[in-house]
């Protein structure tokens, strides 16, 4: 399957196909309704009409045709280029098409009587994807020529170059206008702002290991999907790059990826000739689960949700690859029944609590190996967290104290006294200045990191026997509380 795209009202679901065929499913019993036929070779791009039910395709038989779904027929073909169509586009109004192929041309025709309006640029590289601006005044298309070029529709001229950057596979716009993704052939994500004669890149992160063959924005703008050679579907936070969740079931190279029109489902068509839906809960998580042996007792991911580094009580350490669930990596035997485990924010080290007797172990990921092992607790060490600079390491532990380390030497730093049970949780503030712990009775203490003075306590009458846990709102310094009630408090 090389290409899919969602109707305007989300009623129907097109797949192009390898041999030339386009199947129509319905989205309710997601049976195959109609199968569109005429293209002589593999269907590499769709694009339904904003405005009806019309149906556009690109194919390497180097043609683009619209198809009508009452007659099952191609009312309209686009013929003049002399090598593969490689992407399609519909423009807002319905009234306009562009196609982009390997003969090194970018054209926009007329979609009522397929006659050429543009041929855009001059002495362009090989361009594979395009997209209309939100607004329809626009068109951007880019390619292996490391550049993105927009062009006015209307006018046909060049409107802002980006200068050269990256091998770029595909890209698409928010549905704000404001905004630009793309993909490249290394695995890389972009995002880039748009003005009106500007295009400036604002963000880039490693979010697959081969080439990005699709992207979209969510109907919100808050999420971006994407799909890659590499197998894999992965959902990101469209403002930061972070991780949401990476989808696994592919067995080949995945070539396209929709959002539906109410942004509830992604859809993926691959080379291993599925076509798959993937459900997005109304929080945009998909979540993956992972079979793994025995209790676990903590997990984290890596900074770039590449790895999942998962503690158990009877067997060491492990580090899986988040997208393939493979087993990377196997700690020595030693760090077993680890209580907690936390990644410095460069993920440069990992502090495991647990393991060896009453210590912290700090290991080094790129060596592979211990860095340091803090000795000073007198009894288990239950949480584990690095400040948001990465210098410091803050640890609690059965022993009623939390102790802060240097990361760079190991040294011990503060001692803070003054909880009277066991400390189960222990949380930085975002801009590294403060320190909340949590013990067994209930008890919150907000500590001054650079003197290690206790400022401020509140006690939580629930009894001693509950889990208490801390952390930081991201950006301020709210800390919220659980307490193991079935609540969660806020605090100032």
């Amino acid at each position: 399957v090389s290409s899919c795209a969602f109707s305007p009202d989300g009623k129907y679901l097109a797949a192009g196909l390898d041999n030339g065929d386009i199947s129509i499913y319905d989205t309710e019993t997601w049976t195959r309704t109609q199968v569109l036929q005429g293209h002589q070779d593999r269907v590499t791009s769709l694009a339904y009409s904003p405005t009806d039910q019309r149906l556009l395709s690109g194919s390497e038989d180097q043609t683009a045709r619209i198809w009508n779904s009452s007659t099952v027929s191609a009312d309209v073909i686009f013929e003049g280029h002399s090598d593969k169509v490689t992407a399609v586009a519909f423009s807002p109004t319905g009234q306009q098409v562009a196609s982009v192929s390997d003969d090194k041309s970018v054209t926009l025709w007329d979609a009522r009587t397929g006659a050429s309006v543009f041929v855009l640029g001059d002495n362009i590289g090989t361009v594979s994807s395009i997209a209309y601006s939100p607004d329809g005044n626009a068109i951007a298309f880019t390619g292996w020529d490391e550049m993105i070029q927009i062009f006015d529709t209307l006018t046909g001229l060049l409107v802002s170059v980006t200068s050269k950057d990256d091998k770029h596979q595909c890209l698409a716009y928010s549905h704000s206008g404001q905004r630009i993704a793309t993909g490249s052939l290394g695995g890389w994500l972009q995002l880039w702002e748009v003005t009106a004669t500007t295009l400036e890149r604002r963000r880039k992160w490693a979010a697959h290991t081969a080439i990005i063959a699709g992207v979209a924005f969510s109907p919100d703008d808050r999420w971006i999907a994407s799909c890659s050679w590499d197998h894999t579907v992965k959902l990101c936070d469209s403002r930061t790059g972070a991780l949401i969740s990476s989808f696994v079931s592919h067995t080949d190279d995945i070539n396209s990826v929709r959002f539906s029109p109410n942004g509830s489902y992604i859809a993926s068509a691959s080379d291993d000739k599925t076509l798959r839906l993937w459900e997005v809960c109304s929080s945009g998580l998909g979540f993956d689960s992972y079979e793994l042996p025995g209790p676990q007792e903590c997990a984290t991911y890596s900074p770039d949700g590449r790895q999942l580094i998962t503690g158990s009580q009877q067997r060491p350490m492990r580090q899986r690859n988040a997208d393939s669930r493979d087993v990377d990596f196997v700690f020595p035997d030693h760090l077993f029944n680890v209580n907690c485990i936390a990644f410095s924010p460069d993920g440069l080290q990992i502090a495991i609590g647990g393991g060896s007797e009453n210590e912290v172990t700090l290991w080094s990921v790129e060596f592979c190996a211990t860095a340091f092992v803090l000795s000073g607790h007198k009894s288990g060490v239950n949480s584990v967290a690095f400040s948001p600079c990465g210098r410091w390491l803050a640890s609690c532990s059965d022993d009623k104290t939390v102790r802060l380390w240097d990361t760079c030497s190991g040294a011990a730093g503060h001692v803070l006294i003054g909880h009277t049970r066991i400390v189960q949780s222990v949380a930085f503030s975002p801009d590294g200045g403060w320190i909340a712990s949590a013990c067994m009775d209930g008890k919150i203490h907000l500590w001054e990191v650079g003197t290690g003075e206790l400022k401020a306590d509140k006690k939580i009458n629930i009894g001693w026997h509950r889990e208490n846990v801390v952390a930081y709102k991201p950006g301020c310094l709210r800390v919220a509380s659980s307490h193991g009630d079935g609540t969660i408090r806020l605090w100032d």
